[in-house]
């Protein structure tokens, strides 16, 4: 299965940043070309990011489950399990033998969260659902995506959802308590999840970002169906900056060198304690979201 990545044409980049939608549109200028703000995975399509890829131990009782890139998270506890982000449908079971590979039981995943309504993280839910009987819990600003799949983009199956979520609300079971972070933009209920996790005497504050990245550049101006979308993402990348943040992890691997992460695991300090890689990544994603603001808005 071959999936290609987003890519954006060269534009302009603008430092100052607007405080409504309104006032981009009505702002001046400058002439001069900037150099563009993109990102890696934007530049050079991608294939292959739903193969198979090992299962490991991220830290304490968190577990990598997913694929080359689309990443899918085990939380693990003697009373159940919680899964972040089924994928897609041919991903769940990629999924399943990853979890059986740890030692862990599919059947005893309880709960089911996603990062957002997407399909590479979210097509797979209903599937999920029927195999492990787990309840699935999503943010309110995504309960339409999941309930009524749109076809024209690639739509999925509906998937029938448990609990609403809110800002802020606490996911618990097993002693696990994730707190879901609404950070929207990319989706409405995109939502970012963070958890403590111990090991060895060391308890530390792990974040998965859903997504910052803007998929499309032109629906941040005069999109209808989504008119505070700019707004959204500046909230988000103020509450991205205001988490703290010691393992760091993401829906896509390649947000936060997962494959480069993986090989240098045992050989020294965990790679995936990386403070300063979150900081950059949320930086860059800021960056990225403006530069293709400004390029919207002067088309």
């Amino acid at each position: 299965m071959i999936r290609l990545a987003f890519t954006f044409l060269p534009a302009l980049f603008l430092v100052p940043l607007p405080t409504s939608l309104a006032f981009c549109q009505n702002r001046n200028v400058p002439k001069e070309t900037l150099p563009p703000i993109l990102t890696p995975w934007e530049l050079t399509p991608t294939v292959g990011d739903n193969d198979a890829f090992p299962a490991y131990k991220v830290f304490g009782n968190v577990y990598y489950v997913g694929t080359q890139d689309y990443a899918s998270f085990l939380v693990t506890s003697s009373e159940g399990h919680i899964l972040i982000n089924p994928d897609f449908e041919d991903s769940v079971d990629l999924i399943k033998a990853g979890v059986e590979k740890l030692g862990f039981h599919f059947g005893d995943i309880k709960v089911i969260l996603i990062s957002h309504a997407h399909g590479d993280h979210a097509a797979g839910v209903a599937k999920m659902k029927e195999m492990t009987g787990a309840q699935f819990m999503v943010m309110d600003g995504d309960v339409p995506a999941m309930e009524h799949p749109n076809p024209g983009r690639g739509g999925y199956p509906a998937a029938r959802i448990s609990r609403i979520l809110h800002d802020n609300d606490e996911v618990k079971l097993g002693g696990n308590t994730l707190v879901a972070h609404l950070t929207p933009g990319h989706t409405k209920g995109n939502t970012t999840w963070t958890l403590k996790a111990a090991e060895n005497g060391r308890t530390l504050n792990v974040v998965i970002i859903g997504s910052a990245g803007v998929n499309s550049a032109p629906s941040l101006v005069n999109n209808s169906n989504y008119p505070n979308i700019v707004e959204d993402y500046q909230n988000t990348f103020r509450v991205l900056k205001s988490l703290p943040c010691d393992v760091f992890l993401a829906s896509h691997g390649k947000f936060y060198g997962m494959k480069q992460k993986y090989a240098s695991l045992g050989q020294g300090p965990n790679p995936f304690v990386d403070p300063d890689g979150y900081k950059a990544h949320v930086k860059l994603m800021e960056q990225a979201f403006y530069y293709k603001l400004d390029w919207a808005i002067r088309q």
